[in-house]
């Protein structure tokens, strides 16, 4: 306490001599501030006393010091920029060379235990401020209206749905962060059946909350001599039915999370009334709903109403578990994507290979074809024998001596 008391006075006191600036981020913001010097000037920066780095405006050498705003811290010129904050980030950067300070504080906004309630129970909002405790904020509801009370942490007792949306904390003009509340409650339906029929009586949250869940049963005021099981949280198995007789109540011998239905057997007339799921959680806070069952007769050469099964109730629960922060229901949907898609790319490589393969086929056929000859392309692929008898059944040419010679020999009175 003494401590922030110091570093207040400190704040006015820059902030009077009027070498002061102040910051208010939120987490993950950045900050950027100026030493005001030459940029050729030695530059050395100090976070709450601890030296960042050292700059030589004629060398450009640096020299990195142990505070751990060096890791991220980005300078350029004169000027020193830090993002990413966190809430370690908060406090005082100083700039040796023109003696300025710079106040950083980082603002977050939260809720306590978290922002999914259930109804009837307590919460703390929370608009922290880190290094600036007399700093006062304005809250703003969700329907706009401005709260009445200018502290940081405002407390609501039995939240109702008119608690629920969006809080913002203003702390300054430029700066709201908001947070979002919502309230949640058990729900149920009422539910008609069949004689005979093994009917579900549900009652479940819409989502999960951040109050554990620490019991829980359901009560019939028709069935008051029926063993009902009841919620039970133990560290080895969880939160889980605890029960024993089945001759009329079945349920899910697994882990629940937001789903406390059970199935009701063999459904008679006389069980018809009204039923009452209540789950407790954790700091006192009960909540119950109410369901009712109305038993009619089967009609004449039909099955009735359409049973449902504490099996498929159990198969749901088993799917909507939680595994490693998601839902069973996921991983296995993931997984059967991951199957697909890798039979897919097998199917592929298999098709360009066989492709390959008949494509060196082909080549190698093509090559083992029996080139065209020259007597083919004269001849026009005609058999040798034909060729040798037109040649020969062609007479041989006579010399034409021996034609002149015939002709003067051979005259119109010539004998033999």
């Amino acid at each position: 306490m003494a401590i922030c008391k110091i570093l207040f006075f400190l704040l006015a006191l820059c902030i009077w001599c009027g070498k002061c600036d102040v910051f208010y981020k939120q987490v993950g913001d950045e900050v950027s501030m100026k030493c005001g010097v030459d940029s050729n000037s030695n530059i050395e920066w100090k976070f709450n006393g601890v030296l960042i780095l050292t700059i030589d405006g004629r060398r450009g050498t640096r020299r990195k010091g142990p505070s751990h705003i060096v890791l991220k811290a980005i300078a350029s010129g004169d000027i020193l920029k830090v993002p990413r904050l966190e809430t370690r980030d908060s406090g005082n950067y100083f700039c040796r060379q023109s003696g300025k300070e710079h106040i950083v504080h980082i603002v977050s906004v939260f809720v306590k235990p978290g922002p999914v309630l259930v109804q009837s129970s307590d919460a703390e909002l929370h608009c922290d401020i880190t290094g600036d405790p007399n700093k006062e904020v304005q809250w703003l509801r969700p329907n706009g209206q401005k709260y009445n009370e200018k502290n940081r942490v405002i407390h609501l007792k039995s939240v109702t749905s008119n608690e629920a949306g969006q809080w913002t904390c203003l702390v300054k003009d430029d700066l709201k962060l908001s947070v979002t509340l919502t309230v949640v409650g058990l729900q149920t339906t009422a539910v008609n059946a069949s004689k005979g029929d093994d009917i579900e009586l549900p009652c479940s949250l819409p989502q999960r909350v951040f109050q554990r869940v620490v019991g829980g049963k359901w009560k019939a005021d028709p069935l008051k001599e029926v063993s009902f099981p009841t919620l039970t949280n133990t560290p080895s198995k969880g939160l889980h039915w605890n029960g024993k007789d089945l001759s009329k109540v079945n349920f899910t011998t697994g882990q629940l999370s937001t789903i406390f239905d059970v199935t009701l057997k063999n459904v008679q007339s006389s069980d018809e009334g009204t039923f009452v799921c209540t789950v407790e959680f954790e700091g006192g806070v009960r909540l119950s709903v109410e369901t009712t069952l109305r038993v009619v007769d089967k009609p004449s050469g039909g099955k009735g109403s359409t049973k449902r099964k504490g099996k498929p109730n159990a198969v749901m629960e088993s799917l909507t578990k939680e595994v490693y922060g998601l839902k069973l229901w996921i991983w296995i949907a993931v997984g059967a994507s991951s199957v697909l898609l890798i039979g897919l790319i097998i199917m592929i490589g298999v098709v360009i290979r066989r492709n390959k393969r008949m494509k060196k086929r082909v080549r190698k056929l093509r090559s083992m074809r029996q080139p065209l000859t020259d007597k083919d392309y004269c001849q026009c692929n005609r058999a040798e024998k034909e060729v040798e008898l037109e040649e020969q059944a062609r007479p041989l040419p006579v010399p034409r001596q021996h034609r002149n010679t015939r002709t003067r020999t051979a005259g119109p009175n010539h004998t033999n």
